[in-house]
């Protein structure tokens, strides 16, 4: 759901995921705080001509709920082409979703970090 928006640019359907007070950080930027803060900086995002559709596997690595709080930790890999150049990528998150009134869960803090390739 998540990566399927992203790769077609929706902005609302990527929002949608997000809980109302939501805070996001990206990896090197400011912290995205609530929301409509959310919503700008995806719009933002997805109108960078840099930003192209990509692969991604996730391979979580701990999976913990706590009455309405859920956290997990993952590992990702993926691949993208760039100007004819296919980029490898790796990298680690923190997501922290939280349950809505309705029973559905939403993303309520979501933190992300490239690992480095080795040498």
């Amino acid at each position: 759901e998540w990566l399927a928006a992203e790769n077609k640019k929706d902005a609302a359907a990527i929002t949608d995921l997000y809980d109302e007070n939501a805070v996001l950080m990206p990896k090197s930027e400011e912290p995205v705080i609530g929301l409509a803060a959310v919503t700008e900086y995806y719009k933002k995002l997805f109108a960078n001509p840099q930003f192209v559709p990509f692969t991604l596997t996730l391979n979580w690595n701990s999976f913990h709920v706590v009455a309405d709080i859920a956290i997990a930790t993952s590992v990702f890999e993926g691949d993208v082409t760039r100007n004819g150049k296919q980029i490898h990528f790796r990298g680690k998150n923190l997501l922290v979703w939280k349950k809505q009134v309705d029973g559905s869960w939403k993303i309520f803090r979501y933190m992300y970090d490239e690992i480095p390739a080795k040498k």
